[in-house]
C-alpha cells in the first residue's frame, strides 16, 4: 500500500500502525540494497525517516511513544548526514559552477566507505525500531487527531515562514524547510481523502520544500567552502564560489516567497475545519461502500 489511510484499515489507528510499518520496512530494505549506491541509499534512507516523523506528528496527541521515536528517529537521519552533506555539497558545487557559467573539472567520485558504515548502523536503529513498534501504544486516533496534527505542523510552518522572511538568515530559511516538508508529507499521507482537490495544494508544497532544500544545499556548500574547501575534493575559486552561491540564493528566495504565500495563505483554523469536513466526507464514502 501507499503512503496513505487506505479504504482496508479497519481503523484509523490501524492505518497509522501499517502505514509506519511499511515506512520501517521499506526504510530497512532501502539501507541494504547493494544494487543501489550508497548515495541513493542514504537519500532514500533519510526520505523514509522524514516521513516518519511527519506521520508521528500526525497523530502526536494520541500515540504515546510520540517523543521517544520521533527522536530516535530524527538521530537516526542525523547519523548519515555528514556523509550525505559533504557528497550534496560537491554535487551542489558541480551544478552552481555550471549555473554561473564557469563548470569545473570533476575528478573521481567521493568515497562511499563512511556512507557504508552509516547505512550499516542505520539499518540496525531502524531493525530496533520495527521490534519496538509491535508494542506501540495508540489511543483513539479519529478524524479530530488527524485534523489537530495537521493543524499544528501548518501553524508551525507559517511560524518559521514568518521568522525566515523577518530574518533571512540560512538557520530560519532551514527551520522552515523543515516545517514545510512535514506539511508536504502531510498532505500526502490525507491526499485521498480529499479527491481531486488536494493534489495542486500538495504539489505546491512539494515545489516549496524542494526549493528550500535547494536553498539549505547552498548554506551548506558555502560553510565547507568558507572552512574546509580542500574536502570537496575539487579545484574550485572559493571567492568566485561563494559569490555564486549567494547569488544563486537570492534567485532562490524569490520564487520561495511567492510560493510560500501561497502554500501558507490560509488560517491554522481553517485548514483543520476544511480536513474536518474532507476527512467526515471521505470516511462516509468508505463506510457507504
Amino acid at each position: 500500500m501507499g503512503f496513505e489511510w487506505s479504504r482496508d484499515d479497519a481503523s484509523i489507528a490501524d492505518g497509522f500502525l501499517r502505514i509506519a510499518h511499511e515506512q520501517i520496512a521499506k526504510a530497512i530494505a532501502g539501507a541494504e540494497n547493494s544494487e543501489e549506491s550508497p548515495a541513493r541509499r542514504v537519500h532514500e534512507a533519510r526520505r523514509r525517516c522524514k516521513k516518519l516523523r511527519a506521520l508521528f506528528r500526525l497523530v502526536r496527541p494520541d500515540f504515546a511513544a510520540y517523543e521517544t521515536e520521533n527522536t530516535f528517529v530524527r538521530d537516526a537521519a542525523r547519523g548519515l548526514a555528514q556523509a550525505r552533506d559533504m557528497r550534496v555539497a560537491r554535487g551542489t558545487l558541480i551544478e552552481l559552477m555550471q549555473w554561473a557559467g564557469r563548470p569545473i573539472e570533476v575528478d573521481a567520485d567521493h568515497p562511499a566507505e563512511v556512507e557504508l558504515e552509516g547505512l550499516s548502523r542505520f539499518a540496525g536503529q531502524m531493525r530496533a525500531l520495527e521490534h519496538r513498534s509491535q508494542g506501540w501504544q495508540v489511543g483513539r486516533i479519529d478524524i479530530d487527531t488527524l485534523a489537530s496534527g495537521l493543524k499544528q505542523t501548518y501553524r508551525r510552518g507559517r511560524w518559521t515562514r514568518r521568522l525566515a522572511e523577518k530574518h533571512r538568515t540560512d538557520e530560519a530559511f532551514h527551520e522552515w524547510r523543515k516545517y514545510a516538508k512535514y506539511h508536504w508529507n502531510q498532505l500526502g499521507l490525507l491526499e485521498h481523502c480529499a479527491g481531486d482537490v488536494l493534489p495542486s495544494a500538495h504539489k505546491s508544497a512539494g515545489d516549496l520544500a524542494d526549493l528550500l532544500g535547494q536553498h539549505h544545499d547552498l548554506a551548506v556548500l558555502d560553510r565547507v567552502l568558507a572552512t574546509t574547501p580542500e574536502a570537496l575534493g575539487i579545484e574550485v575559486d572559493v571567492g568566485l564560489a561563494r559569490a555564486a552561491a549567494a547569488r544563486r540564493q537570492q534567485e532562490h528566495e524569490k520564487r520561495i516567497a511567492v510560493l510560500g504565500a501561497q502554500v501558507f495563505a490560509e488560517t491554522p483554523k481553517a485548514l483543520k475545519a476544511r480536513f474536518v469536513a474532507y476527512l467526515d466526507d471521505w470516511t462516509q464514502r468508505q463506510a457507504a461502500e
